[in-house]
């Protein structure tokens, strides 16, 4: 019998918290001027998702190692939904101008995972050296970044990255003392996976607004049929990929997992985009090529990384395998730059992700076979 973890409804609701947050940053990249999508958009666009990505999975690794679904832990994510919102209703293009209310939500759900953390370190003996190393690491992160109040200008968003990017290290820093309370990768990708299943929603969201928004032609019905089926493919070969990829016996920090879901994250909120410019033509040809290629290389790099660590056929993968895979992934997604018009880039990039996923169907049939 099955002693997996289960999702509870709370943490599906508050995945859906979440999920708000992120649309929002997604649309940072529709903002487009003149056929054009600014440096400064593009950049915000990363610098905003990282924090919503890190306190989003902070806690959900927190709730994977020591979660108990009781009045207490219900609490603090109803706490936490809060300043949630708070982060939500702060994300802006004029990061400055939000800058604290967003800065208050971030570190106020870093402390409340602190406090999570605290509470296991006074309560388990047995688990206390992984949540002392914890707790006493992302409170010194979250202090980092809240000092950044205190600083004036772009060095205000220095000091907070820098306190964010010492949170990030600090799970690889200690992986020996993690693997002694390995996460459970099942419930673990089934949290991940419910985040990237919405964000394919906000594909067939863009489908459907963009589509009101314009006149109805034939070039219109192709794009949208074309994001459709995109959106179908990364579907398919996401949760098969995961459902065939992950053993019984896969136990461990689960570090592919969590840093590989960033880029595939940030890669479907890429995609949502390219599919909403496929339809509206309101992108320049070239920037447009330049988005579908970076959608493209980074799903296919993240996922390739994620469903080959935690293989049941023993792909893990090694240094030369990753370097011959991220160059043949950018070499044939390059080709999408060469393309001489934004349909033929849209279905350029609908061909590669198809030919992803019947690729990864065929490889896990063989494996299955062997």
């Amino acid at each position: 019998m099955s002693n997996h973890k289960k999702v509870t409804w709370l943490e599906l609701f508050y995945d859906l918290i979440y999920v708000v947050a992120v649309s929002i940053t997604i649309h940072v990249l529709g903002h487009s001027h003149e056929g054009h999508v600014s440096w400064d958009e593009i950049i915000k666009y990363p610098l905003i998702f990282f924090p919503l990505w890190w306190a989003w999975t902070g806690f959900t690794v927190y709730v994977n190692r020591y979660g108990e679904d009781n009045t207490h832990q219900r609490l603090v994510y109803i706490v936490q939904m809060l300043f949630v919102i708070l982060m939500s209703a702060s994300i802006s293009t004029n990061f400055n101008a939000n800058y604290l209310p967003f800065l208050i939500g971030y570190v106020g759900i870093r402390l409340t995972t602190v406090y999570m953390y605290g509470r296991v370190w006074l309560k388990r003996h047995h688990s206390s050296a992984i949540s002392s190393y914890l707790a006493k690491g992302f409170f010194i992160g979250a202090l980092i970044s809240f000092s950044s109040v205190f600083f004036p200008g772009d060095w205000k968003f220095i000091v907070l990255y820098l306190g964010i990017l010492i949170d990030i290290l600090l799970p690889l820093l200690g992986r020996r003392i993690l693997k002694k309370h390995p996460v459970q990768n099942h419930h673990l990708l089934e949290r991940f996976g419910l985040i990237t299943i919405i964000l394919l929603g906000e594909c067939i969201l863009n489908i459907v607004t963009t589509v009101r928004e314009v006149p109805i032609t034939t070039e219109v019905v192709v794009a949208g049929l074309l994001g459709f089926i995109l959106a179908v493919s990364i579907w398919w070969h996401y949760f098969e990929s995961s459902e065939e990829t992950v053993g019984e016996n896969c136990n461990g920090p689960g570090h592919a997992i969590i840093y590989g879901h960033l880029f595939v994250y940030m890669s479907l909120g890429i995609l949502a985009n390219v599919i909403r410019y496929g339809i509206n033509h309101e992108l320049e040809l070239r920037q447009y090529a330049e988005f579908a290629m970076a959608g493209v290389v980074l799903y296919l790099v993240a996922t390739g990384f994620i469903f080959n660590v935690h293989s049941k056929g023993g792909l893990n993968p090694k240094k030369k395998w990753l370097f011959f895979y991220i160059a043949s992934v950018l070499i044939v997604s390059s080709c999408l730059l060469i393309l001489p018009n934004v349909i033929s880039v849209l279905s350029g990039t609908v061909v590669l992700i198809v030919g992803y996923t019947v690729y990864s169907r065929l490889r896990f049939r063989k494996l299955n076979n062997s």
